[in-house]
């Protein structure tokens, strides 16, 4: 009787794509749930970690995402290779968190395996009866690297990342983010779905409300979009208010990045030898725009550090171009940085997840030699990471707490949420099937 009713339920979770409208259930029920973790995430590439994380051999890195545990090694070869966390004996995950170990012995009984996952040692083996240890090998998934992140998928029949990443890969080669440095590592739990959170960062509808500061240099009505089939893109015009404002003239978009804090166009803008704000008063050259100023000084800066961006247009080189990799990375992307996020969920609470967001650089020789390794932060509910994140964070727990009110039971979308309606199109290709007639 609970299979029956756990199918039913499944069953009127499915998206209305001609309607545009997402059942709100599906945020908060347990069958849906359940079902992701038997049918989607066992079933997709996804980002583990990063090749640097597992930087030599003997080094490992634990990946979890809703119950399980996969662990990403490097063994004496260089290979980075990908295995099940668990021992086959009774059940143990090997390894928690990350380090270094010539060998991944469990700490309940000590069966060891080896870095590539071939069996080494099983205690007092004799006292086993019939133990075929040819058949006792670490269980692998598949794992690639693709520009310094690690992707695994436990499918062994998955089609190879390289097909998984059309078009996005290609799209994305002009940025070079095999050349780029994460900075700056960060988990965040919030209090919603995942999915609540992915949907979040897959438009700029919200951005009016909750990111009001960002109007006055970003042009999100005229944001356009770009989707195919499970990923998706959108581009923000960067330098430029947005028409939703009363006073769109340049002026105010060079009084806001001229403020201390404005982020990274911010920190570009003042480079510029067309910014001026020696009497306190913000001004630019006459006849420089902020816009042209902000692609002028990054194409500039690129020659200066010997970075290749040839290939990026102007739009590429100052608009914040943002890239989704499904089921669950975004990107925000500008020349020579870039932060890349993934949202998992958790073991057990359908409502709550993860948010794990990475900082990349393009550094100089120098930078990177210089600069200390980097150490991976777990911050709690309440830390600041920026205002632009802190807005979001803020938000998406209300959002999940509201879906709880009797009498909503459908999240309606519009076209500047295309991305939101594709992004569960494509979950409910995993948990249904292709879409029915």
């Amino acid at each position: 009787m609970a299979l029956l009713e756990a199918s039913l339920e499944l069953e009127a979770l499915r998206t209305d794509l001609d309607r545009a409208a997402v059942p709100k259930d599906r945020y908060l029920s347990r069958a849906f749930w359940d079902a992701e973790n038997e049918q989607l995430w066992p079933d997709v590439w996804q980002w583990a970690c990063l090749a640097d994380e597992v930087p030599e051999p003997g080094t490992f890195y634990e990946y979890e995402i809703g119950k399980r545990s996969f662990l990403i090694t490097r063994a004496d070869d260089g290979k980075i290779r990908a295995f099940h966390n668990v021992c086959l004996h009774r059940g143990n995950r090997i390894k928690n968190g990350a380090g270094a170990s010539r060998e991944l012995s469990c700490r309940y009984h000590g069966w060891t395996w080896e870095l590539d996952g071939a069996l080494s040692r099983i205690p007092d083996e004799l006292g086993f009866h019939q133990l075929d240890t040819s058949c006792l090998g670490l269980r692998p998934v598949l794992a690639e690297v693709w520009e310094g992140f690690v992707f695994i998928n436990p499918n062994l029949d998955a089609e190879p990342l390289a097909t998984f990443l059309e078009p996005i890969a290609d799209r994305l080669a002009p940025y070079h983010f095999g050349e780029q440095t994460c900075t700056r590592s960060v988990t965040m739990p919030i209090r919603a779905n995942w999915k609540t959170v992915v949907d979040g960062f897959l438009e700029v509808y919200h951005i009016h409300r909750i990111h009001p500061q960002l109007l006055r240099y970003l042009d999100d009505v005229n944001t356009t979009y770009d989707v195919w089939g499970r990923h998706s893109a959108m581009y923000m015009p960067m330098g430029i208010p947005s028409p939703r404002l009363q006073v769109t003239d340049d002026a105010l978009t060079l009084l806001e990045l001229a403020k201390p804090g404005s982020g990274y166009h911010g920190k570009l803008l003042r480079k510029s030898p067309h910014f001026d704000d020696s009497d306190g008063t913000p001004r630019m050259a006459d006849g420089v725009t902020v816009r042209q100023a902000l692609i002028e000084v990054g194409r500039q800066e690129a020659i200066e550090l010997g970075r290749d961006y040839s290939d990026l247009t102007d739009d590429q080189m100052v608009d914040d171009h943002h890239y989704f990799f499904f089921p669950n990375i975004i990107c925000n992307i500008d020349a020579g940085h870039f932060i890349a996020s993934r949202i998992r969920p958790d073991a057990n609470d359908p409502e709550m997840c993860y948010f794990d967001m990475h900082i990349f650089d393009w550094l100089s020789p120098e930078e990177k030699a210089s600069r200390p390794p980097r150490v991976h932060q777990v911050l709690d509910e309440d830390t600041k990471v920026g205002r632009v994140p802190d807005q979001d964070f803020t938000q998406l727990p209300k959002v999940q707490l509201g879906m709880h009110a009797d009498v909503l039971s459908e999240l309606l979308l519009s076209d500047q949420e295309c991305r939101v309606l594709a992004f569960h199109e494509q979950v409910d290709r995993h948990i249904y099937g292709e879409r029915r007639a």
